[in-house]
């Protein structure tokens, strides 16, 4: 691998914003240069996992990505929702992945039951 970037003669450095995998923040930019065919970066690139999202799963715990309920294997539409779950609770569900999808029609229920159990606890 180079340790140079080609300048794009037509969009110079052509940056693009990193942005986590999982919840979307912004965590840097990403300088790219020349692409093939000196075609312009996308805005946004996922690269990595935000700090957050790093804590969640250092501490043995999962992200939960909404998906579409239409949504197939290989194939999942995500819609931005994301919930950082414990270890306790990855380990009582049997989730092998650190980072897993769940259908909203799911996902919903498992943030009403959350809600119902706060109030609950007062």
């Amino acid at each position: 691998m180079s340790k140079s970037i080609k300048v794009s003669p037509k969009h110079g450095l052509n940056p693009s914003i990193a942005v986590c995998e999982c919840c979307g923040e912004e965590i840097g930019i990403a300088i790219l240069g020349k692409l093939k065919g000196d075609a312009e970066a996308p805005r946004y690139i996922a690269q990595g996992l935000c700090d957050n999202c790093k804590k969640v799963i250092d501490a043995g715990g999962v992200l939960l990505l909404e998906v579409t309920d239409d949504s197939k294997e290989g194939n999942v539409n995500r819609t931005g929702r994301v919930l950082g779950m414990s270890a306790d609770y990855k380990t009582r569900n049997n989730i092998n992945s650190p980072i897993a999808y769940m259908p909203k029609a799911i996902f919903s229920q498992l943030l009403l039951f959350a809600a119902y159990q706060k109030t609950e606890t007062k």
